[in-house]
């Protein structure tokens, strides 16, 4: 791919060396220092670039990442390392990331926690989504599913609903904590069907399914690419899916809307860059995803596995966590999550 240097070039011109702003003294030495800013832009990418998985290695996050490092390597002509930064619902990793050098070697897999969901349910972070993070490119959309143990013996909604209205509070649903997609998926059931199931909060959606494998509890939600392995092998049973249709990955397992009206929640994953980084590097990192989410043999891949490929512009993506960001602010207040 090339780097398309010359955008770079007239990024410091414009942004750096205005006589308007940084005086004459300060023009006059930005002036002398533009060939060494050109040549120092020309070699980008130099060097292997990182790409900040905030969560542990295996999840829907991970294994998106690495599909978007793939692509990117072979684009860019540098390796792109996924480094797996776990921890507080994806804030450890969002954090690093947002303190990093704005200089286009530094990305973060962003989803709804760090990006939308955990600025209302953490009472302090040391970052803000909409201020510290610059959009490069909505990877794709993932749909939820609801998970039962066979030994419920539920095989849709509507059962779940039967038996949540026959046992109010006595079905337990585990999520992967207070505020991830499993929890909201849960509260936006509780609200719109108006029935009463327990929430059990876990460290992870790993333990979550441990439990519920086990039949310690009855119900949770997970990202389908993940929970597809154990519906297929008939561990678990698949009520429902939060997305607007069908999925091929799933065939005969209808939306929850069907039964609930009104009922979609779609996780996402997104790839953002601390802010400030230049313009021509995150248009052309955009570029390559897109390119990359293009290719016949990724696209099926990914909806085979229950994604749904978006891509587009930066500023595509701007407007969309901007909407998200105030849609879960809504949700989390009905479902009166506190911060904690």
């Amino acid at each position: 791919m090339e780097t398309n240097l010359r955008p770079w070039r007239q990024w410091w011109i414009d942004h750096a060396c205005r006589p308007r702003t940084a005086g004459l003294v300060m023009f006059a030495w930005c002036a002398a220092l533009a060939p060494l800013a050109a040549h120092a832009a020309e070699a980008w990418p130099s060097r292997p670039l990182r790409l900040v998985v905030p969560f542990a290695p295996g999840g829907t996050t991970d294994l998106l990442g690495r599909m978007v490092a793939e692509g990117l390597t072979e684009a860019l002509g540098q390796p792109v390392v996924v480094e797996n930064k776990a921890g507080a619902g994806g804030n450890l990793g969002a954090a690093d990331v947002a303190r990093a050098q704005p200089d286009g070697y530094t990305l973060m897999m962003g989803t709804p926690g760090p990006l939308a969901i955990n600025q209302f349910v953490y009472a302090s972070l040391s970052f803000r989504p909409d201020r510290d993070f610059a959009a490069v490119s909505y990877v794709a959309d993932v749909p939820n599913v609801i998970l039962a143990n066979p030994a419920t013996g539920f095989k849709n909604v509507a059962d779940l609903l039967a038996a949540a209205r026959a046992r109010p509070g006595q079905l337990n649903w585990g999520s992967p904590g207070v505020g991830s997609t499993g929890h909201l998926q849960l509260e936006m059931l509780k609200q719109l069907a108006k029935i009463d199931i327990a929430h059990v909060p876990y460290k992870g959606a790993s333990q979550a399914t441990s439990d519920l494998l086990a039949g310690h509890i009855q119900l949770s939600g997970d990202n389908v690419p993940t929970a597809l392995p154990y519906i297929n092998s008939g561990k678990l049973i698949a009520l429902g899916v939060t997305s607007a249709q069908e999925l091929p990955s799933l065939p005969g397992v209808a939306p929850v809307q069907a039964t609930v009206p009104g009922y979609l929640l779609q996780s996402w994953f997104v790839v953002v860059a601390p802010v400030g980084t230049p313009k021509p590097i995150v248009d052309g990192i955009s570029a390559a995803i897109d390119a990359h989410l293009k290719r016949p043999g990724v696209a099926e891949r990914l909806r085979t596995l229950g994604a749904i490929p978006i891509g587009g512009a930066p500023e595509v993506l701007t407007l969309h966590l901007a909407a998200e960001q105030a849609r879960y602010r809504d949700v989390i207040a009905r479902a009166n999550i506190k911060p904690e």
